[in-house]
């Protein structure tokens, strides 16, 4: 939208009837812009007082971030949250306290379209938290925890059992993450992000068994995988198409070619950056096997 400023009368002003006009379209326009504002970030609990007016004035937001909150009565915010009818899908955590329960029991009666939760630097999320999340939020599809080291493992099957419908499962740098409990089938999951953790060729071994319908592994700078835990997943993972191995320092260059060859859904494979494959093997991988190699 152009508009002309027009020229001003012989005393300096504009005339009343275009600020008028003016007026108007600035709020068709703010009323269009804020509309489009799909995610909004809370920071101080100073902002309390604007959540009404934040809330009506972005009514179509879907994403809630207070991962650079720095309150501590988180509790009583999502207690002010769950007040509003809003449909949030996503929602993002950090450095938070654990007794979140009366919070988001509150949150997630009125919020029920939540699909995706993550956690980040939290220092401890023990087997309660777990139940908590899955009796909140059954119909999750995405569910993370990153750099969260303190994490009990017992937990973790238990909400991969009752939040039967997550695809997208994200444990980045959680040191001692090692998925105990995992002996069933998470039949939905499609994506698993293991970087920077300690997992080794036994955990990959369960992995492969409990989620044969991944479509995507990364396992950068797992020092603790070789060859051996690779190869049950591209065994057991029928339908992996990208698979990242940077700083797998312990998987060999010739056994990255043979994956190629073993598993046709491979689609894109990160090798580790000690290798130099020619740029004719390159062109092998991706014309004749469909396969980048990066």
């Amino acid at each position: 939208m152009c508009l002309q400023i027009p020229h001003l009368y012989g005393n300096g002003n504009i005339s009343n009837s275009y600020l008028k006009r003016l007026s108007v379209v600035s709020k068709q326009f703010l009323s269009i812009t804020n509309l489009l504002r799909f995610s909004l970030t809370i920071r101080a609990p100073k902002h309390f007082c604007f959540l009404r007016r934040l809330f009506h004035r972005f009514s179509n937001l879907n994403s809630l971030n207070l991962s650079i909150y720095y309150g501590n009565d988180i509790n009583l915010l999502f207690i002010q949250i769950s007040l509003f009818p809003l449909k949030l899908r996503s929602l993002h955590l950090s450095n938070t306290p654990t007794n979140l329960a009366n919070g988001l029991r509150a949150f997630s009666q009125n919020v029920t379209t939540l699909t995706s939760l993550t956690f980040f630097n939290v220092n401890y999320i023990d087997r309660n938290d777990f139940f908590l999340i899955a009796d909140c939020f059954p119909d999750l599809q995405s569910l993370g925890f990153k750099y969260c080291h303190g994490i009990c493992n017992k937990g973790i099957g238990c909400v991969l059992w009752r939040c039967c419908n997550i695809r997208h499962l994200n444990f980045t740098g959680c040191s001692r993450v090692k998925l105990h409990g995992m002996n069933f089938e998470v039949l939905k999951l499609e994506v698993l992000n293991l970087s920077h953790t300690r997992v080794d060729d036994e955990k990959l071994y369960v992995i492969s068994k409990s989620c044969r319908g991944l479509l995507q592994l990364s396992l950068e700078s797992c020092l603790y995988v070789t060859q051996k835990g690779v190869k049950h997943v591209v065994e057991n993972c029928t339908q992996l198409r990208v698979i990242n191995l940077r700083y797998c320092y312990k998987v060999h260059a010739d056994f990255v070619a043979s994956i190629v060859f073993s598993r046709s859904s491979l689609r894109k494979i990160f090798v580790p950056f000690s290798y130099h494959f020619k740029d004719r093997e390159r062109e092998l991988f991706s014309r004749h096997h469909g396969c980048l190699v990066c």
